[in-house]
């Protein structure tokens, strides 16, 4: 039925009047730009995070020659300095970003690991790069939980499951073209002293490669602050009439659901540590072992990633698709599946004889890891409800950060007690292989308490599903 107001607007409004209709698609159109523009936004954002995360972790070498730090002391600059301050950070960022806006302090974001890592490039003591690494991690810590929490903005909820997977997969591909650009910028310092201006002359090649990643801060800022948000989200309300407000809290959630909680994020964190052992470590470890060039394996590893990453991004399909024909396997059993056949190429890893059977041992295991991880984001969303996903999500980026201190802490401490040039390579399977066979075993124990979660979620909150 027309209102006054509508039957009024129809005379004065004469046959030229705009179609609701034309308007809305005109507006939906304009609105979907808008969120794909800001996805990519978000996405080549996260893209410079992972160059200079893996910078970090290609300099180890470089650093070792010209300061003379141990292997502890790099993987104190690379786990210790990164992950505990990240650890730290993430959910003051992420409380902050609800409170004053997740654009602006992503935005903020940006600018402070884009001056930590400049400041990185000047420095000469293991103190004064150490505190460069904590001003990263700061940075860096709400990237991740903060742009999850954005999709929502950017996009309606029936395209939500498609931006989540598009940007799962283009983080994951940051991490090997990271590598590949960094190594590639490495071996081009190394290859052509000659070619760079006289005033630059003398000094190394990785304080110049630290300031080259930093120089697009101030863009990626400018880019961040003035993305648009479309603002597709709605909140969720506090309580219900007759709901019970304790019921809506995280801490009474928790202890209700805290075997399916440790069993699943305790799968991530054992997951995390495996697949961080090998990425962190493989640029120092391969040329001890074989004698090659630290930027060759940038570029050798960084292929081998984002070839991992292709068939990792594609096999979930496959696998949930399957799962239907074979009587409908929710995502957690498939998930199962990946995450135990991930130990299986790692048992190769203490016999390769060339970089190119460690390069595929790396390829065959991150696939794996890649196929299982990428079904998580769903499987968190189907055990929380959503006005507690944010806190999950900061959750995630914590059990990640402290994987990061945790990995290379463990391989260098261990690598300092085998003698050899395959010693690192050794560390590396000792931690990796059994944290990949935790990982899927807290994952199948997971499956029956997490359906009793998302039962209970859904019968609780039947706004909440994914």
């Amino acid at each position: 039925m027309e209102s006054g107001i509508d039957i009024l607007k129809g005379p004065l409004s004469g046959p030229s009047i705009e179609n609701p209709a034309e308007r809305s698609d005109g507006e939906s159109r304009r609105a979907a730009t808008l969120a794909w523009y800001g996805l990519a936004v978000l996405l080549m954002t996260t893209l410079f995070a992972l160059v200079v995360r893996q910078m970090l972790s290609l300099i180890g070498p470089s650093l070792q020659t010209s300061l003379g730090f141990t292997d502890l002391q790099i993987g104190m600059l690379q786990g210790l300095g990164m992950a505990i301050f990240a650890c730290v950070a993430s959910y003051p960022m992420g409380w902050l970003a609800d409170r004053f806006g997740r654009r602006l302090l992503l935005a903020i974001g940006v600018g402070i690991w884009s001056l930590a890592t400049f400041f990185c490039a000047f420095q000469d003591s293991f103190g004064g790069l150490f505190a460069g690494t904590v001003g990263i991690a700061i940075g860096e810590a709400g990237l991740a939980p903060i742009v999850y929490a954005m999709i929502p903005d950017l996009f309606p909820e029936r395209k939500r499951n498609t931006a989540n997977l598009i940007f799962y997969a283009g983080s994951l591909f940051g991490a090997g073209i990271g590598m590949a650009l960094g190594g590639a910028m490495l071996e081009w310092l190394a290859a052509s002293p000659g070619s760079l201006p006289t005033w630059l002359a003398g000094i190394d090649s990785w304080r110049i490669a630290m300031v080259i990643i930093a120089l697009p801060g101030p863009l990626f800022f400018l880019l961040v602050a003035t993305m648009p948000l479309a603002r597709h989200g709605v909140p969720t309300p506090v309580a219900h009439a007759g709901d019970d407000g304790a019921a809506l809290g995280f801490l009474p959630y928790a202890k209700a659901h805290w075997r399916t909680l440790a069993c699943v994020f305790g799968s991530m964190f054992a997951m995390a540590v495996a697949m961080t052992s090998g990425l962190i470590w493989f640029p120092i470890a391969l040329p001890r072992a074989f004698g090659i060039d630290p930027a060759t394996v940038g570029v050798g590893l960084g292929t081998a990633i984002t070839a991992a990453t292709l068939i990792g991004v594609f096999l979930p399909g496959i696998g949930l698709k399957l799962g239907q024909r074979a009587g409908g396997l929710p995502p957690i059993k498939v998930a199962s599946f990946f995450v135990w056949l991930a130990p299986l190429p790692a048992l190769f890893l203490p016999f390769v004889t060339s970089p190119f059977q460690a390069y595929s041992v790396a390829a065959l295991q991150g696939a794996m890891g890649v196929a299982g991880s990428a079904l998580m984001p769903g499987i968190i969303q189907d055990l929380a409800p959503s006005h507690l996903r944010s806190r999950i999500l900061a959750l995630l980026g914590i059990v990640n950060a402290l994987a990061l201190a945790a990995s290379p802490l463990a391989i260098g401490l261990i690598s300092g007690l085998i003698a050899g040039p395959r010693g690192m390579l050794y560390s590396i399977a000792i931690v990796s292989i059994p944290s990949l066979v935790a990982a899927a075993a807290l994952i199948s124990l997971a499956q029956r308490p997490y359906a009793a979660t998302v039962r209970t979620v859904r019968s609780q909150f039947p706004g909440a599903e994914a």
